[in-house]
């Protein structure tokens, strides 16, 4: 028997709840799951600022959880020896992954298999891959639970979402209680917005090959499905602080994920983070940037690398 239309409410449902940020639906969640005395086993890369604190590791801190970290390596892909190891020193609650700018690791899927042997909630992190997800539909799915940022990807000054892949989760029920936010997606057009985001990663991918060894991709072109947030890469000749700051003055608004990591990552327990912290700088891809705008920030970066010689 076929119905004449679907009627399972249940079948592929997703709840998407608003919050205020990603970090007050990252906290919600955590807040919810009530994993004390466990712990939240975290990637080894997480950012702090002195203007905006660190949207990962404040609610864990304010939620006085306990935690600890898996190792990543040169290009911030998951070192599955590492998860595995973390994983069964045991009170291991909650596996937090990280889509770092939009990206999707290479071994995300082996982690979930990896994660699922130990029967812990798995949370994406999805701040930067919320496009990858809606529009490429392949990260997201696999955990129990997300968070989005809308302002990280859409021309909004706040919000973010948690969102929740088992709608009969019992635990994360009450996450809809007292959420009063609105959500801006039906606002934009996230597809075309997803396809302008990587055909600028995809031009500026080509661009920045002939700076290449001074400026090293960390990712590199976007695969099919992939649209990032910003374009990674890695400076290999000069200061890279030096280089941010040459950049903003000339107008090309460049930022650096994380150029200071949090306290509690030692750099000498993980310094292949640590080094891509001493050198990242993300550059914009996003859909307000045309292709004369890319190319000439591109023009600018040789200009200042190889022409100004920027100083070690």
């Amino acid at each position: 028997m076929i119905a004449k239309s679907a009627e399972n409410s249940s079948s592929y449902s997703r709840r998407i709840i608003p919050f205020k940020s990603a970090r007050a639906a990252f906290g919600a969640i955590l807040n919810a799951l009530k994993i004390a005395p466990g712990k939240v086993l975290l990637p080894s890369y997480i950012g702090w600022s002195p203007r905006e604190g660190s949207g990962v590791f404040d609610p864990i801190e304010s939620l006085s959880l306990d935690y600890c970290f898996y190792a990543l390596d040169e290009h911030l892909h998951i070192d599955l020896e590492s998860l595995r190891a973390e994983l069964q020193r045991g009170y291991i609650r909650v596996l937090v992954i990280i889509h770092f700018f939009g990206y999707v690791d290479p071994s995300y899927e082996e982690s979930i298999k990896i994660a699922r042997e130990f029967g812990v909630f798995i949370l994406e992190d999805e701040a930067h891959a919320m496009l990858t997800d809606l529009v490429g539909g392949i990260c997201g799915r696999l955990g129990d639970a997300c968070v989005y940022s809308f302002h990280k990807l859409l021309p909004v000054t706040e919000g973010g979402a948690a969102v929740i892949n088992d709608p009969t989760s019992i635990q994360l029920q009450t996450l809809a209680a007292g959420t009063n936010c609105i959500s801006p997606l039906c606002d934009f057009d996230l597809n075309r917005i997803a396809i302008k985001r990587r055909s600028n990663t995809l031009l500026l991918d080509k661009l920045i090959e002939e700076l290449m060894p001074e400026i090293e991709p960390l990712f590199g072109a976007p695969g099919y499905l992939e649209f990032p947030q910003t374009y990674p890469v890695l400076i290999r000749s000069g200061s890279r602080d030096s280089l941010y700051h040459e950049m903003n003055a000339a107008g090309f608004g460049v930022v650096s994920l994380y150029h200071t990591l949090i306290l509690q990552i030692p750099p000498g327990s993980f310094p292949r983070t640590a080094n891509v912290s001493r050198y990242i700088l993300n550059l914009p891809v996003h859909q307000d940037v045309s292709e004369d705008a890319l190319e000439s920030m591109v023009r600018e970066l040789t200009r200042s690398v190889r022409t100004l010689k920027v100083g070690i």
